[in-house]
Order: structure tokens, then C-alpha cells, then sequence
């Protein structure tokens, strides 16, 4: 396994939903691909709570607020990186299935289940500019901060498998790319997750290999 070295922030956000992207964090794991090492982006929970900023998973105030909690807390303190990643592995295999328009398995879809049962524990109706709406309880330590994180990440992934959004769904079509994403293009063939990145590269080596 390979560990990223970029920042956060370098991370393309291609999903078309924060559940996707959350997938997107990780390439190497998908049968047949031609990658030989896994690469990895979320190397700590750091870099975790970074990205879930940069998804808007979590929004800037709540990262101000919540900082000093993930980047201070002695590291017997933090919570589980590898729960983190078990989850995000839960709805790989579920929306890769469903990309190839296969029936995901019932027990990840409990799991998913279960953690939107636990995220919507951190709602809360508030008024807000004299209106009631949706808000979140406050986390007192980097375990609730995780729980609220995937909670999110289970509902916003809840919300796309039940809303008929799934025909658009694609993987993609890079032998060595595991990313998934939403097709929104006007013809609805989009076959790459990035033209200028996969597309390229499928094209050249296609150009490689006919020139043999």
C-alpha cells in the first residue's frame, strides 16, 4: 500500500455527491484493476477531519471549533482511523455494485442503515434567523466529531439511494481507477471520472497499444 503525500485540499472532489467522494479516497481496490499497490489518501484522522472540510462534509466554523480537539489530543485519545475506513470500504462495495447495476448486499446496507440511524442522533430543530431548521448538538470529543462525520457521510449516501438518482451512477471506465461518480453530462455517457486525467491516460495507452 501506497500512502498519499498531498494535501487535503488536493484531492479532486468528482463524485457529484460527498458520499462519492468519501469512496474517491482510495484507489487500487477494484477486481481486475491493473494498479499492483493500493493507494491511500486518508493516512490519519487529521488528514480525515482536513478533507471533510474540503468536502463540506463539515463546514469551516465547525473546523475552528473542533481543531484543537483533533490536532491536540494526545493520539491514545483519537479515535479509530481503521472504523473510518471500514465504512468507506461499506459504500465502495455498495456503490460499485450498484454502478454495474448489480444488487448491493444486505449487510452493507445495514451498515449503512446503522450509521444514518446514528448520524440523525446528531440533529437537532433550532431557530435559526426566527425559523425553525436542521442543526447539529456540539461534539465534546474527536469519538462524537467521528460519529457526526460519518453520520453525515451515511445520510448524504442514504439520501442517493433512495432519491432515483442511481441510473446515473457510473464507475470509472480507466482499468486502473476505482473512482465512482454521478453522470450529469448533457448525453449521459460519460465513461471517465476525469477526461483530463483517466481519459488521457485510457487513450494513450489505447494509442500505445495499437501502435505495437
Amino acid at each position: 500500500m501506497t500512502h498519499f503525500t498531498g494535501t487535503a485540499k488536493s484531492i479532486r472532489l468528482i463524485g457529484g455527491a460527498r458520499a462519492l467522494d468519501f469512496i474517491n479516497t482510495n484507489n487500487g481496490r477494484r477486481p481486475g484493476t491493473l494498479l499492483k499497490v493500493m493507494e491511500e489518501r486518508l493516512t490519519s484522522f487529521q488528514f480525515f477531519f482536513e478533507w471533510a472540510l474540503h468536502a463540506s462534509v463539515i463546514c469551516a466554523e465547525e473546523f475552528d471549533a473542533y481543531k484543537p480537539m483533533v490536532f491536540e489530543t494526545p493520539i491514545s485519545y483519537q479515535p479509530n482511523l481503521d472504523a473510518v475506513i471500514a465504512f468507506r470500504e461499506c459504500l465502495y462495495r455498495v456503490f460499485y455494485k450498484l454502478s454495474l447495476q448489480q444488487a448491493a448486499a444486505d449487510e452493507d446496507l445495514q451498515q449503512i442503515n446503522l450509521a444514518f440511524q446514528q448520524g440523525v442522533t446528531w440533529r437537532v430543530l433550532r431557530s435559526v434567523d426566527g425559523l425553525p431548521a436542521w442543526d447539529w448538538k456540539h461534539c465534546a470529543s474527536a469519538q462524537e466529531l467521528t460519529a457526526l462525520m460519518l453520520g453525515r457521510l451515511a445520510i448524504d449516501a442514504t439520501h442517493l439511494l433512495t432519491r432515483g438518482e442511481l441510473k446515473a451512477l457510473r464507475s470509472c471506465g480507466c482499468t486502473d481507477c476505482d473512482w465512482v461518480f454521478l453522470d450529469i453530462s448533457k448525453n449521459k455517457q460519460r465513461k471517465w471520472c476525469q477526461m483530463s486525467v483517466c481519459g488521457s491516460r485510457e487513450k494513450l495507452s489505447r494509442l500505445r497499444q495499437a501502435a505495437q
